[in-house]
This record gives C-alpha cells, sequence and structure tokens, in this order.
C-alpha cells in the first residue's frame, strides 16, 4: 500500500480543528481540496473518519483510536527534518499562541509588531485564553504556547516562569470602603470577580477559603477591563492585578478617578507563565518565538507590580 503523507497531514488538520473550513485555512488549501484529501483517506482506511455536526466534524471511534500514535508520528517526522537553523527574516513559521487578559491588551499588539518587524513572512494567530482551554489545545497541538497563571500542569508541558505580581482593591471614588478597610468590611463589599471562563474562583477566593472566609461576589465577567467600568458606575469593588492598573487598565482608572487599594491582607502572589508542549520545546523557531513572548509579556506593565 502506497501512503500519501499529505492524507495524513490534511487528517491532522481536521482533527485539531474539528471543522473542514478552519482546516483548510491553517493548511493554506482550499475546502474542496481538504474535501477530496479527506475521501482519499476515507477510501484507504476503509473509515469515514469524521462524521458532520452541528458545528463542524467529530471523529468515529476508529480515527480516536489512530489519532494519538498518528499525531505523535507526524510531530516526529516534523521534528527530524526540521532546519537546524531559523531564519526569521527568511522563514514562513506559522505561530499559534493565547495570553491572558490581564496582559493581553498591551501584549497581543507588542507581540504581533515585534514578530512582524522581526520575521516579515511569519505568520501568527492568537487565541481566547483560559487555564482550561489553552493547556487542552497546547495538549491537542492547536497552541504552540500560552501565557497565563496555570496553578497546576501535566508533567509533559514545559514551564518558564515570567514574572510575578498582585491584587489590588479598586472600587470608586467617594465608596465607603475607600480609606479604611479590614478582612471583614472586605468578605462583607459586593464585588465584581473576572474569570474568563465565567466560572474558575480566583487567587484571592482560594487564599479566603483557606481561612474560612468567602467574599461576596454578585457580577462576574470576563475581561479586567469591564470589571473597572463596572466599578466606576455602583458601589461594587474588584481586585486587579497591578500590572494591568500599571498598564492597558491605567488610562481607566484615570478617566473614571478609581481608588486603588492594597488588600487587607497577604494573599499569594500572581505568578505569570509560559507554557508549551514537549513536541515544539527543541524546535529552533519555537525557542526564537517563545523568547520573543517572554521579553514582552515580561514587561507589560510591570514598572510597580510586586
Amino acid at each position: 500500500m502506497r501512503l500519501d503523507l499529505n492524507l495524513l497531514v490534511v487528517i491532522e488538520a481536521i482533527m485539531l480543528e474539528r471543522n473542514v473550513t478552519r482546516a483548510a485555512a491553517s493548511l493554506s488549501m482550499s475546502q474542496p481540496a481538504v474535501s477530496n484529501a479527506l475521501r482519499r483517506a476515507r477510501k484507504l482506511t476503509h473509515d469515514q473518519l469524521f462524521l458532520k455536526v452541528a458545528d463542524g466534524v467529530q471523529p468515529t471511534s476508529r480515527m480516536l483510536a489512530i489519532w494519538p500514535e498518528l499525531h505523535r508520528s507526524l510531530a516526529v517526522i516534523r521534528a527530524s527534518i526540521a532546519p537546524e537553523q531559523f531564519d526569521p527574516r527568511s522563514d514562513p513559521t506559522s505561530f499559534r499562541i493565547a495570553v491572558t487578559d490581564s496582559l493581553a491588551e498591551e501584549a497581543v499588539c507588542g507581540i504581533a509588531l515585534k514578530l512582524r518587524a522581526m520575521s516579515p513572512y511569519a505568520r501568527l494567530a492568537f487565541s481566547f485564553h483560559t487555564n482550561a482551554s489553552s493547556l487542552e489545545g497546547i495538549e491537542r497541538g492547536t497552541l504552540d504556547c500560552a501565557v497565563g497563571m496555570f496553578p497546576s500542569l501535566p508533567r509533559d508541558i514545559h514551564v518558564q516562569g515570567l514574572r510575578t505580581d498582585h491584587y489590588m482593591c479598586v472600587m470608586r471614588r467617594g465608596h465607603a470602603l475607600e480609606g479604611e478597610m479590614d478582612l471583614d468590611q472586605f468578605v462583607a463589599a459586593s464585588h465584581v470577580l473576572v474569570t474568563p471562563s465565567g466560572m474558575d474562583l480566583g487567587v484571592i477566593d482560594g487564599w479566603l477559603s483557606l481561612h474560612g472566609r468567602t467574599r461576596t461576589i454578585v457580577v462576574v465577567v470576563n475581561h479586567f477591563v469591564d470589571a473597572l467600568r463596572i466599578v466606576a458606575g455602583s458601589d461594587l469593588m474588584t481586585c486587579v492585578p497591578s500590572g494591568f492598573i500599571n498598564g492597558h487598565g491605567r488610562s481607566l482608572v484615570s478617566q473614571h478617578g478609581l481608588v486603588v487599594r492594597h488588600l487587607p491582607f497577604e494573599a499569594e502572589k500572581l505568578v505569570y507563565k509560559l507554557v508549551w508542549h514537549e513536541r515544539v520545546h527543541t524546535h529552533p523557531a519555537h525557542q526564537w518565538f517563545r523568547l520573543l513572548v517572554a521579553g514582552i509579556c515580561g514587561n507589560v506593565g510591570a514598572d510597580n507590580a510586586g
């Protein structure tokens, strides 16, 4: 049996994207060409491989069975033929990354502009970040790396600490607690919680739970910008990383005359981390890209961050 490796690459892209149109875009192929390749792969394997669903396709049991070895084998092949040297000025490499919201407003632009200046033929794609979705993307291969806080990581994930930060309380001018505030007043106040997933609790809530306390959360949003705008027009308060306040959030704090105060207790510091999978660990292009990302994200709003 003669095997066309291009068919395996197409199958891999469809598996990663779970959508034929997106798979075609990721491969820089037309959708008809990808569909034709899928038909050939089905004939070769005597299996449908993917079934249509409302938002794309889902793998068959046969596809799920062959996927781990297929994905690993393609990664080995790519690594074995990849050039030992990477020239950012001429190599047309694609990079896929997710960046946490507290850094994204400045980091996304910074990464894109610096990459464009240093590697004009490279392609860059950003994804929305939550700890869970970014780790899933890295495991599946739809992301090359991600920047977030990641309280726990699988063993096959590499990690680089970028910098630490800490939370600050933010409220409107004239808020009842803009002056002195103790722990009892803090937990009794009404809070806006920022969490990209809409479900996870934060570092502060983890600290409070260890001490048998819970705060009153009345609004949950996905972005720190939204939290600042909400507290500017209400009696709610929110907790925001210092780096965000010193970075993108600085203009909103100034515009609305917001009050920034330290927490009335010592909470665990935030640690921003850059994470990636073993499959791209030694790849020269990705090593170069991670250095670029670390340089940008390690300095966003860091002037006064802890």
